[in-house]
């Protein structure tokens, strides 16, 4: 297709001087033919009315007299000039109606009456009109006719005009043709002058293309004087000015050139700086994130079992004061520490499955205490809808709900925090949450809510603030939240306080068999009643419990349930659990719950609720009744499984009695050394059993789950991490490496393994490996849930400790708190040892009496530089009236696994493989150096840090002099803690 822009210059030249051509030929033959059309017919109407007066002045008489007759003889007698065109002639009387006719050799309608009107108009003039077909057009020419100035009548004359259009056709041809002649002599010229202006423009549309192209030509001449010769001049002066730029432009770049390379040298050697110093703050934050961790492992887990001790009241109230703040020197380091991982872009999370009612569960245990504390009321607004089973990173959704919280419990002195979470959408696949944290604290300003998400950032950043705090907090949880494809904000509360929220998408689990993260054999074989006085309810939840492989019975009422209960039980296969409607025809889902629980016999089965949202039961009545967990109809069939195959934890479907006696206190932890690879140190008692319980004749899944492994090399930390399990009433046994732990996997029953990272022969890695293993090979059912406990707790500690095959992960130092709710996640604590640890964390620091007949601890002489006091007083105070035996233990156990530990460095220091020695080196000051500092050898801890340093940049020279100085260290401890043992004896 044609397009005048995409067009040449010479081809637009010639095609404008055609249009214009063209149109003015176009528009003078148009008026030639209309004023030629237009005089033709005046010509034919002149000579028809001369006609018509040569026929008005014979038909006077016959029109005077009104004489059809004559009228007809005189047109019979007129003579037409030789024209054969006449088509008719004809009279009108004075009133116009037609008076005579004539038609010679035509068949031609007569011509209609006159009006008078018409009549009246003709005047001298006459009328003339257009007649006939427009294949046979005709011209019809009135007269008036008078006698003695009185109009008699009119004439009319009728005459064709093919003739006159054969004329006017001829004229017009010849007019065509000269217009055709003038416009193809125009664009003869056009063509002819074209050139003289296109030519020159095409040579400098060339010469701007090669300049475009970087190759530069010679100017373009001429020898014009007009506006284009001035357009060539400007180019060429154009071309000399870009010639002489691209001269420098290439001196330039030569000299950039040269400075980029210098500069890229000179950023080479910065980045490889940088990536070193990032290397060096990484091993420094691995080195001082173990080295402060091991000592706070001690110092907090010391205290908190000197809280337990009988203490006076200012004693009390010192080590209270020590705990606190070394728990707030481990959220600062925490703190650091997850933003040295946000800074390098290695904070990743996860996505697994887990309960979301148990973490919220969690996190109201953990804040209740310390709301209680301040006296502050802590309100949990879950809405009834919230999903039970959900995929996605509950670590990650804790330490954000933990920031949260924790600054609403530090900025609120009186009133109350609650903590909203309700669904904001819902599908198929997925769900969306939004969280809110609303207290009645000091609120946040205009001003500060800008930039309170900021690093380092507080809404009070003076001297001479109130609140401590690092300003990392609320930084952490957005990276977190943003990190789980969420958002974070806070709003000012209406009355008083502020509002923090932040909205997150998790996904639904999974129930159906193609889910490869379903385990089919968890539901396999499992037995459960459903009650519900609703037929139809009972077979969905018959069928659903059928496809996860299920054997469910059905009681339309509670006591058809507690009828089935109580048979299955007698026979030896009792139900694990039962779903329980809220209405009952006679009293309520609650009642049922409560009466099974109250029963001994059948209290161990799971119970859920399954209630609409009108009648759902608050998070008390839940408890009270021993509910373990409640569900809206219909139920998620994700948060169904989930709730059945979650495992049981501690408390959980338990109904809370009333405070009841203090329980038996708990005995001694066996000594560390043994004849056998491992040591079971077995505790006494921890009171009575918890309601509920299974007896000792029910069936091996349903006993009580309480023995634990402890994998530790350090005896230390063994004698630590012992009285922290046996306090939490559990049976500890002991394994000093990786190997023995195996050995005792194989030969025993456990139901949790404690397992330390870094030990001698086999470290917990490739320990748990190889249990991992070896459960495979046995085609065991259950699962040994396995703990990592280390110092370490850089990036990628705990994704590497979970590849390894481990559950869970508690970095030291650990409170026993802590290790409680750790190990409540996996096995069942007794109820005994569950109370006394609420009963500590919600007591006041100033309550507490002088112990009754609890003589104060024996105080040590001053001893010599070399020892600690305090540590020996933390290890004496870890056995309450028997602090001196377990001193004395401990310290046995030090003099004696430290020449071994010493001799074993010198080994590897002279040893000719000489690729092991710095990993060997490593590992055994590290286990040398917590040991010492647990015993109070400070300066020899010091000694042992700073050889695990060398050995870890690769044993350069001044190891065998340290280690000199380690064993004369060794030999001034040696005599002090000699000299203690004697006093204790």
């Amino acid at each position: 297709m044609f397009s005048f822009e995409r067009s040449g210059l010479g081809r637009k030249l010639t095609l404008i001087s055609a249009m214009s051509t063209g149109c003015a030929l176009l528009l003078a033959f148009a008026v030639f033919a209309g004023t030629h059309v237009m005089s033709q017919l005046e010509q034919e109407r002149r000579q028809l009315f001369a006609l018509a007066g040569t026929l008005a002045a014979g038909s006077e008489i016959a029109l005077l007299y009104v004489d059809p007759a004559q009228g007809d003889q005189v047109l019979a007698l007129a003579a037409f000039d030789g024209r054969d065109d006449i088509r008719q002639v004809a009279l009108f009387d004075r009133d116009g109606k037609l008076l005579s006719r004539s038609a010679p050799g035509r068949d031609s309608p007569p011509p209609p009456d006159l009006t008078p009107r018409a009549l009246a108009e003709l005047g001298k003039a006459g009328a003339s009109e257009l007649c006939g077909p427009p294949w046979a057009p005709g011209l019809r020419q009135f007269r008036a006719v008078h006698f003695q100035q009185d109009q008699v009548g009119a004439v009319m004359v009728e005459a064709g005009l093919p003739r006159m259009w054969r004329g006017v056709l001829q004229n017009l041809l010849a007019g065509a043709a000269a217009a055709l002649l003038s416009f193809f002599t125009a664009l003869f010229l056009a063509r002819r002058f074209r050139d003289n202006i296109a030519e020159p423009i095409a040579s400098l549309i060339a010469a701007a293309r090669q300049t475009a192209d970087g190759q530069p030509g010679a100017p373009v001449l001429h020898a014009r004087s007009d506006e284009l010769g001035a357009l060539i001049d400007s180019f060429n002066d154009m071309l000399v000015q870009i010639a002489s730029r691209d001269a420098k432009l290439a001196q330039y770049r030569d000299q950039l050139e040269r400075q980029v390379g210098v500069r890229t040298e000179q950023l080479e050697k910065a980045k490889n700086a940088a990536e070193a110093a990032s290397r060096a703050k990484s091993n420094f934050l691995a080195t001082m994130s173990h080295e402060i961790r091991t000592p706070m492992n001690g110092v907090l887990g010391m205290t908190e079992l000197l809280l337990a001790s009988p203490l006076s009241p200012q004693q009390r109230h010192y080590t209270s004061m020590v705990k606190r703040s070394g728990e707030h020197l481990l959220f600062i380091i925490n703190d650091i520490l997850d933003f040295s991982k946000i800074e390098a872009g290695k904070l990743t999370v996860e996505y697994i499955h887990f309960n979301f009612r148990e973490l919220l569960d969690d996190i109201d245990n953990v804040f209740s205490p310390q709301a209680q504390a301040k006296r502050i009321v802590l309100e949990f607004a879950i809405a009834n809808d919230i999903p039970v089973a959900i995929c996605g990173d509950p670590n990650r959704l804790r330490q954000v709900l933990f920031n949260l919280l924790g600054n609403a419990i530090k900025f609120t002195e009186t009133g109350k925090i609650t903590v909203k979470v309700d669904v904001t959408a819902e599908d198929a696949q997925t769900v969306g949450l939004r969280f809110e944290v609303q207290d009645t604290g000091i609120g946040v300003s205009r001003e500060a809510r800008a930039r309170i998400f900021d690093s380092f950032s507080q809404a009070d950043g003076s001297t001479t603030r109130k609140h401590g705090g690092t300003g990392l907090g609320l930084a952490i949880s957005k990276q977190l939240v943003e990190l789980m494809g969420g958002t974070i904000g806070i709003d000012h509360a209406l009355a008083q306080g502020s509002i923090f929220w932040f909205t997150v998408q998790f996904d639904k689990r999974r129930v159906e068999p193609e889910d490869a993260a379903l385990n089919p054999n968890a539901t396999l074989g499992m037995r459960a009643v459903i009650v519900d006085q609703h037929s139809d309810s009972r077979l969905l939840l018959e069928r659903q419990l059928a496809r996860w492989q299920m054997h469910c019975d059905s009681a339309a009422s509670a006591d058809a349930a507690l009828r089935m209960l109580h048979e299955a039980a007698a026979r030896g296969q009792p139900y694990d659990v039962a779903l329980i409607n809220m209405d009952q025809r006679m009293g309520s889902g609650l009642m049922l719950a409560a009466d099974i629980k109250a029963d001994p016999a059948i209290a161990p089965v799971r119970v859920l609720l399954l209630s609409d949202e009108r009648n759902a039961a608050d998070t008390r009545q839940r408890r009270e009744a021993g509910v373990a967990f409640q569900l809206i109809k219909p139920p998620r069939a994700c948060d169904l499984y989930d709730c059945i195959v979650t495992p049981v934890r501690a408390g959980d479907g338990a109904r809370q009695p009333p405070p009841a006696s203090v329980p038996a206190p708990l005995a001694p932890a066996g000594a560390f050394a043994s004849a056998s690879p491992y040591a079971a140190a077995h505790a006494a008692p921890a009171g009575p059993a918890t309601p509920g319980a299974p007896s000792s004749g029910a069936k091996p899944r349903s006993r009580q789950r309480n023995k634990v492994l402890l994998a530790e090399d350090n005896p230390v930390n063994v004698e630590v991490a012992s009285a922290m399990l046996q306090g939490l009433g559990l049976e500890v046994s002991l394994a000093a490496n990786g190997a023995e732990a195996l050995d005792a996997v194989r030969d025993n029953h456990f139901d949790l393994v404690l397992m330390d990272c870094q030990m001698p022969v086999m470290d917990g890695m490739a320990a748990t490996a190889e249990i991992r293993r070896h459960e495979q090979q046995r085609g065991a059912a259950q699962h040994l849930p396995v703990v990592a406990i280390t110092a370490n707790a850089m990036p990628g500690d705990r994704e590497n400790c979970l590849a390894a095959g481990m559950d869970d992960y508690l970095s030291k130092p650990f409170t026993q708190q802590g290790l409680g709710d750790t190990l409540a996640h996996w096995i069942t604590l007794p109820l005994a040892a569950s109370m006394a640890r609420d009963a500590d964390a919600g007591a006041d620091i100033d309550a507490y009496p002088d112990p009754v007949g609890a003589p104060d601890a024996p105080l040590l002489p001053d001893l010599p530089a070399v020892i600690n006091q305090q540590a020996l007083d933390n290890i004496r105070a870890l056995r309450p009236g028997q602090g001196g035996a377990l001193l004395q233990r401990v310290l046995q156990a030090f003099l004696a696994d430290t020449p071994r530990h010493l001799a074993a460095l010198r080994s590897a220091l002279h040893s000719p493989a000489a690729a092991s020695a710095p990993d060997t080196v490593r590992r055994t000051a590290h286990s040398l150096k917590s040991g010492s500092a647990n015993v109070g050898a400070d300066a020899l801890a010091a000694l042992c840090r700073e050889l695990e340093q060398l050995a870890s940049a690769g044993l350069p020279d001044g190891a065998l002099p340290l280690l000199a100085c380690m064993e004369r260290e060794f030999d001034a401890v040696r005599l002090s803690l000699r000299a203690i043992l004697e006093k204790e004896a």
